[in-house]
């Protein structure tokens, strides 16, 4: 099943808001109205003006809320009420894109902005950038709708009083300008921002969440990813009782199956929301299952039943309705199709070869319509029209233009799906899945941790109090010691539930800070499988199309070489990339080898560093912000390391893993250790003078033998382990802000060459007391 009608539907439901329909006038109105003629006064009269369109705005009547809000206009611009005129421009404005008039709806929130930008209501001011960006979107002005979404979030961020139901929108607007432009990568990460934003904010709104992540992965290819959200969201609607939404659910799902080849399956969940769009009479459901139906019937060439239904589907429609053109260009495709489907008839009857020109002119006008159009159109829609017009001119005869149709449907292909876009978007997917799931399993193991501690307290408790029982001589004392006993134990769950939230708290902060470099090779090879299937394509219509295919041989040539070079280069970034995991060693032995075994290493100088009070900074100055710093100083790092020749392990969160004296052995790897952790430092010391957001960080080394090797089978990464690791980790837990903390192991590598504090001994975590010292420079 194509794509191009589900992608559309998501976007009309994006910008295009409810409904209109005309109501009865209300009692209220007709009050407002008899007030109305009864007052003399121009303010008292302008206000009765805004409240009769605001009360036909509420019945739905547009028409005339729009004509009384009018009215009121010419008395704030006679009063020049700066803000009143605004608000009045904003709401006109408003009320003629509910009607879909983007012209009128441009000019007045043109006005509006005019005004209210001098006014201090960020309240109005943020839902007029909405609607303004909103606007633009439809009119695929994308960079502009994004600058006014982006406008909105500003001022989220800087606290200002304004709607959270503006700023989700805003969040689910940046992903469909993502969507609309094909940036599948952009797309993939304003989309996680969104979801995220509604589950904290409005859970009640997870079903069109989801259902917008379920139509983002379908249209780009990820079937499966699109099937769990699809399934979600059908999940949520069930739990809901929701039945509008279980047929909607339905009729998603059908574009999985169909995607898949499980036609049965897709064609009974279409039947099930037939029923029900049939039972509620609802012409626009029935409209998109015939759509549905038909494009299965003829994936099946079953082209009578497909014509049927498509008919159907026109008949049911209207012009007004934004899909009308949709499914009219639908019905020209199937209709070619089915003319086309007895070949040998076709070529030798000329009245069939008539009709077929007069069906090939008609697409033609449809696709006309679609390229002439100014707002989003699906690339579906090009792409099969371009092949069913290549197809109808070959068997005409016109072996040039089907060549063209042929061209321009492989570039729109290419253009949509191509092997950069799906690159991009599976290295930044695979980054946030990797980065989500070490932050699970550090949850997962600190949730055991925590629950092991409260185990080993509650049953410490039992044993104590056991002995207390058998101490007591009444049966009063018992009493008073279970009584005792219970009330510790609701305090050590109560702090261990607390200690669990803290937990959590701060690995949700992680999950957002958290990243990762490493592309999936399966993008490649899901854009090797899109291209091999173009190529069986090409050669679809045997000899009868000599001339055509004579005239594509040198187009083919071409689009080899071209392909050659992409592999070659691909080739290229999949050893950058190894080499930017793995150390250059340990990446020549793994693709010679096919494998790399894990090696003891007796002298290494182990670093890490760790930045203070991270989490209160991050609620202090907003997560991206932090994020922005911690890039930055992490670059930074990264040169610091390759200057003193230390191999870069990790980050953890805020935290920074590297050591040196591997994979080649160093003499100098603990002075190397130091001078990289000191210009680190002087680094942060001026990184504070420059940005007032910048952190402090406290810096650890110990120097001692390692085990080091790839970790895992897929997504593999070079890490360290042994007593060595966790010692360091405890020199910069002891470490104060703007120091290095070394060990006695390390100091004696290196005490000639630095100054040095001695601190003494002091208690460690699971290592009793330690000699620490911290180092000055040289």
């Amino acid at each position: 099943m194509k794509n191009k009608f589900t992608s559309f539907a998501i976007i009309c439901f994006l910008f295009y808001g409810s409904t209109v329909f005309k109501a009865q006038e209300s009692v209220e109105i007709n009050n407002l109205k008899s007030q109305l003629k009864l007052t003399k006064s121009e303010k008292e009269r302008a206000k009765i003006l805004d409240d009769l369109g605001n009360a036909y705005s509420t019945n739905k009547n547009i028409d005339s809320a729009i004509s009384y809000s009018k009215l009121s206009l010419p008395i704030y611009l006679k009063n020049n009420n700066i803000e009143q005129i605004g608000r009045s421009n904003l709401f006109i404005g408003n009320l003629f894109l509910q009607k879909n008039d983007l012209i009128n709806g441009e000019k007045y929130l043109l006005e509006a902005e005019k005004y209210l930008h001098k006014t201090e209501n960020y309240e109005k001011r943020a839902l007029l950038n909405f609607l303004m960006a909103r606007l633009n979107a439809v009119n695929v002005k994308n960079d502009i709708s994004a600058d006014y979404y982006n406008e909105v979030l500003k001022y989220y961020r800087q606290g200002k009083k304004i709607d959270k139901r503006i700023v989700m929108e805003s969040y689910q607007g940046l992903f469909a300008n993502n969507f609309i432009k094909q940036n599948l990568a952009d797309g993939y990460t304003s989309l996680n921002t969104y979801i995220d934003f509604v589950k904290k904010n409005y859970p009640e709104n997870l079903y069109v969440a989801y259902r917008n992540a379920g139509t983002f992965f379908m249209i780009s290819r990820d079937f499966k990813k699109s099937a769990e959200y699809f399934e979600k969201a059908f999940e949520i609607s069930k739990k809901n009782g929701n039945n509008a939404q279980i047929a909607e659910g339905k009729v998603l799902l059908s574009n999985i199956y169909s995607e898949t080849n499980q036609l049965n399956l897709a064609k009974k969940y279409l039947r099930e929301a037939k029923d029900y769009y049939e039972s509620q009479n609802q012409n626009a459901g029935l409209v998109m299952v015939y759509y549905y139906l038909s494009d299965i019937y003829s994936k099946e060439k079953d082209f009578d039943k497909a014509l049927n239904l498509s008919t159907k589907g026109v008949l049911l429609s209207s012009e007004s309705d934004p899909l009308y053109e949709y499914y009219k260009n639908h019905h020209g495709n199937i209709g070619l199709k089915k003319i086309m489907a007895d070949s040998l008839v076709l070529k030798n009857n000329p009245s069939k070869l008539s009709e077929l020109k007069n069906l090939v002119d008609k697409q033609e006008k449809s696709l006309n319509y679609f390229t002439n159009l100014k707002t989003y159109v699906s690339p579906e829609v090009f792409i099969q029209n371009y092949e069913v017009l290549h197809q109808a001119y070959a068997f005409l005869g016109e072996y040039n233009v089907s060549y063209s149709y042929l061209k321009k449907m492989y570039d729109k292909k290419e253009e949509t799906y191509g092997i950069d876009k799906m690159k991009a978007l599976s290295s930044v997917q695979s980054e946030t899945e990797l980065a989500n799931e070490r932050t699970r399993v550090k949850l997962e193991e600190e949730t055991k941790r925590i629950q092991l501690q409260k185990e080993i307290e509650l049953k410490a408790l039992r044993f104590e109090y056991e002995k207390k029982q058998a101490a007591a001589k009444t049966e009063e004392e018992r009493k008073r010691l279970a009584l005792e006993e219970d009330l510790k134990r609701k305090e050590i769950q109560i702090k261990f539930d607390e200690e669990q939230k803290a937990v959590a708290l701060k690995y949700d902060q992680e999950k957002r800070i958290a990243k990762i470099n490493q592309e999936k090779k399966d993008a490649i090879a899901r854009a090797d499988l899109e291209s091999s299937k173009t190529q069986k394509n090409m050669w679809a219509f045997g000899a009868g199309l000599s001339l055509l295919l004579l005239g594509f041989a040198g187009f083919s040539y071409n689009q080899k070489r071209k392909d050659n070079k992409k592999i070659a280069d691909e080739k290229k970034k999949s050893d950058d990339l190894l080499l930017n995991i793995l150390p250059h060693e340990v990446a020549e032995e793994l693709k010679e080898k096919g494998k790399t075994n894990a090696k003891h290493f007796d002298e290494v100088s182990v670093l890490f560093t760790d930045f203070v009070n991270f989490t209160a900074n991050s609620e202090r100055i907003g997560v991206q912000e932090v994020l922005n710093e911690l890039n930055i100083c992490f670059t930074e790092f990264d040169r610091i390391m390759e200057k003193y020749n230390l191999e870069k392990i990790k980050t953890i969160g805020d935290a920074y893993l590297a050591v040196s004296g591997l994979p080649v052995s160093n003499d100098e790897h603990a002075k190397n250790a130091v001078n990289a952790s000191l210009e680190i430092l002087s680094y942060i010391q001026q990184r504070k003078k420059d940005n007032p957001n910048a952190l402090d960080i406290r810096i650890g080394i110990h120097s001692g033998p390692v085990i080091a090797g790839i970790v895992g089978v897929k997504k593999f990464a070079y890490d360290i382990w042994g007593d060595t690791v966790n010692t360091a980790a405890r020199m910069e837990q002891n470490s104060l802000p703007g120091k290095v903390n070394i060990s006695e192991a390390t100091h004696q590598l290196i005490k000639e060459d630095f100054n040095f504090e001695h601190r003494g001994k002091i208690e460690t975590k699971g290592k009793g007391a330690m000699d620490m010292y911290f180092v000055n420079q040289i």
